[in-house]
């Protein structure tokens, strides 16, 4: 009865590793979120050079 009452309690791993778990968590969506702005000012720079391109480039059929 006390090893299933220990086990069903949970130990100081199991709480060690839960936290370990969830500030993982925590670091990928971070991480994630990082992406995404990295990705949207990589976006921005791209259409404003195509912009640029656009606009310095002459009529393509005279």
């Amino acid at each position: 009865m006390a090893r299933a009452l220990v086990g069903y309690i949970g130990t100081n791993n199991d709480r060690v590793l839960a936290l370990e778990i969830a500030r993982l968590r925590r670091r990928v969506a971070e991480l994630e979120a990082e992406i995404v702005e990295l990705r949207d000012a990589s976006r921005t720079e791209f259409d404003l050079e195509l912009q640029r391109i656009a606009a310095e480039a002459g009529p393509v059929l005279t």
